[in-house]
């Protein structure tokens, strides 16, 4: 059966942590990037998303315990306190109510974000769709079909094309900067890719995971890097063209990173795909330059058997703690407690308390499989109300 649980949460964590932690270190090093390239870095990435979206421990996934040092912190982490009477809470407790509000509060800032940016944007910008050279192309770049769901408007609120909208896109070019038609191609072309490839809604659950995952700085770390990935991708479709499509896309690219800079660039920052990216502008220049080089087979194979083999190790092990001296015995398949005053309660949560009493232990657990015959009460009452003295 699928558990979600404390240890199975902080092995999602601790996994694509280390996931994100070696995917960092490919970043770092552009020379590095360009040898493995940005589609299996991509890949990894991708394996990573799929780790943080599916935090569940699975049926067959064998138990290991933690070394006794790591067991009394997470112990005193879920150990639960009666804070009033009948109330009983751990810092476990607290945390998850954190978590919890902490992801409404994000959701509803990423929600408002994106609906304030339309309301900026419209009422500060022009419609020039039917208007020439852009509605020649248009025509060009967009199939029938595509052109019925974009618009395209000029605004002096951006310093670079960009795009919005997840329905119905709209594509805003730098008002009152000289372009040239084969600029304002290219520009339709990048951000043209963005929206028949779905990026946006891509963007849009990568902003929704770090939303959850709101108190994790590794998962604000993906999403900057799928963000220069999915760059780097319609960077590669445009250059496979040919040289003079290089060359000309390249240009656009330096065009647009001058800008103007009185211009206030917040919406570009904060939501959209903008061409603009100063500081991930040598990166995508590198991957073009490193276009036609020979990919480095032994690094990437010893990338790929490590971030799938720490994916698949993930799920077929799974930790718990545990503080026991010599009263426990341990088995192959669980723990079985020598005393007789060892039992569970169960709590309103779903979790139970342990309760050694000869040793004065206790600790919470999402289920009793390492505890196979303890005796289960609904309450620590009912428990001593069956032992009192006659």
């Amino acid at each position: 059966m699928i558990h979600f649980s404390f240890t199975s949460v902080l092995m999602t964590v601790v996994v694509s942590n280390l996931l994100l932690a070696a995917i960092s270190m490919l970043f770092r090093n552009e020379d590095v990037l360009a040898g493995i390239g940005f589609k299996l870095t991509a890949v990894f990435c991708v394996i990573t998303l799929m780790r943080f979206l599916f935090p569940f421990e699975l049926p067959f996934a064998k138990t290991l315990i933690f070394p006794e040092f790591m067991s009394n912190g997470l112990s005193v982490l879920r150990h639960r306190h009666n804070v009033f009477p009948g109330v009983w809470i751990s810092l476990w407790n607290v945390f998850g109510v954190v978590w919890l509000a902490g992801t409404i509060c994000s959701l509803a800032i990423l929600f408002y974000t994106h609906w304030k940016l339309r309301i900026l944007v419209l009422p500060n910008s022009k419609d020039v769709t039917d208007q020439e050279p852009y509605a020649t192309i248009i025509k060009e770049v967009c199939s029938e079909r595509q052109r019925r769901k974009i618009r395209m408007r000029t605004t002096r609120f951006v310093n670079a094309p960009m795009i919005m909208g997840l329905r119905k896109a709209i594509i805003l070019l730098p008002a009152d900067i000289d372009t040239s038609d084969e600029d304002v191609m290219f520009a339709l072309r990048h951000e043209v890719y963005h929206y028949v490839h779905h990026d946006l809604w891509l963007k849009f659950g990568v902003n929704c995971l770090v939303a959850v995952y709101w108190w994790n700085p590794f998962t604000h770390q993906l999403r900057r890097q799928i963000s220069i990935l999915l760059e780097m991708r319609v960077d590669d479709s445009i250059i496979s063209e040919g040289t003079e499509s290089t060359i000309g896309y390249i240009t656009t690219m330096v065009h647009y990173m001058g800008g103007d800079p009185d211009r206030d660039d917040n919406p570009s920052q904060k939501t959209g795909l903008a061409l603009k990216k100063k500081y991930n502008m040598s990166r995508r220049f590198r991957m073009i330059q490193s276009k036609e080089q020979k990919r480095n087979r032994l690094l990437s194979s010893v990338m790929l058997l490590f971030v799938v083999g720490m994916y698949i190790g993930s799920y077929l092990f799974i930790w718990e703690n545990s503080t026991y001296g010599q009263e426990i015995c341990e088995s192959d398949a669980y723990i079985t407690p020598r005393d007789e005053d060892c039992f569970a309660i169960r709590n309103e949560d779903g979790t139970y308390t342990i309760y050694i009493s000869s040793i004065g232990f206790n600790e919470t657990v999402d289920s009793l499989d390492l505890y196979r015959g303890i005796k289960v009460y609904s309450s620590k009452e009912e428990y001593e109300e069956m032992h009192k003295s006659p």
